[in-house]
């Protein structure tokens, strides 16, 4: 210990080099004393904060940009395809083979996107409410809910306009298949969400400790169901389109009643 302290003292603290004393130490692992008080004083370098709202990406989407968005525009196309089959032919008799040789892709790369048709059905709903929520949001600034409900029903119906008996009767099949079902309350339930933010934004209402504007959303969303069925039971006798222009014409005089009484009591 005496030798120790008195190299210590002959070299001087920055030029003691403890390794010839002991074999496992070495300069590398003893930093010198000006490093050390460096170290001290240096401050930690702060990460930073990810970006509001901005999905986090990946290693493998930040390394492989364009992969990534090879995956994407397959994923889209195959979204697509699946829809068009499962209205054209109904979603049981749609199989995955199916859809991959209508999207002109392997059957592995479609089960590398989608595990099943279930799975399939329930990225169209998902879909269907993430575009709703994209229209409804870019709608606020202009619209208010009532103008803007009016213009998706109304553009669906127009849409409806030239449906045959025979989509009725698909229509009906795709409403009461047990395999869709849970797609079917996705869909539905995210689109009364979409409502009810609009019109709580509009009206200012406490969605938290109130009623009204998910009462409203779902009286607005079953009168877009209710012209359907009455059509599936009897496509020869109603026609789609003028049902849902009746149903949205209704919907909305009561809606806004409600609203409006809201209104009265607050």
């Amino acid at each position: 210990m005496k030798t120790l302290l008195k190299h210590w003292h002959a070299k001087g603290p920055n030029n003691f080099d403890a390794s010839a004393f002991h074999p496992r130490l070495t300069r590398q692992t003893t930093p010198t004393l000006d490093k050390r008080i460096s170290m001290a004083k240096s401050p930690k370098t702060e990460k930073a904060e990810p970006v509001q709202g901005a999905e986090p990406q990946t290693a493998s989407e930040i390394k492989y940009p364009r992969r990534t968005e090879r995956r994407r525009r397959t994923r889209e196309k195959i979204l697509n395809v699946a829809f068009e089959q499962f209205s054209k032919t109904g979603f049981a008799a749609t199989t995955m083979q199916t859809i991959a040789d209508a999207a002109d892709i392997h059957v592995t790369t479609l089960f590398m996107h989608f595990n099943s048709k279930n799975d399939l059905a329930s990225s169209l709903a998902a879909q269907g409410v993430d575009t709703l929520r994209e229209r409804a949001w870019a709608a606020r600034a202009s619209k208010g809910f009532f103008e803007f409900y009016r213009e998706e029903a109304l553009a669906y119906a127009a849409i409806r306009r030239s449906a045959a008996q025979s989509d009725a009767a698909l229509w009906n099949n795709l409403r009461h298949d047990r395999e869709l079902a849970f797609a079917w309350t996705q869909y539905e339930h995210g689109q009364k969400d979409v409502y009810a933010e609009y019109i709580a934004a509009e009206f200012k209402l406490d969605r938290a400790s109130g009623y009204l504007a998910d009462l409203a959303a779902a009286l607005l969303v079953e009168c877009l169901i209710l012209p359907h069925e009455r059509w599936a039971a009897a496509p020869a006798k109603h026609k789609l389109a003028d049902e849902i222009e009746r149903a949205v014409d209704l919907a909305e005089k009561a809606a806004r009643q409600m609203l409006a009484a809201g209104e009265k009591r607050a």
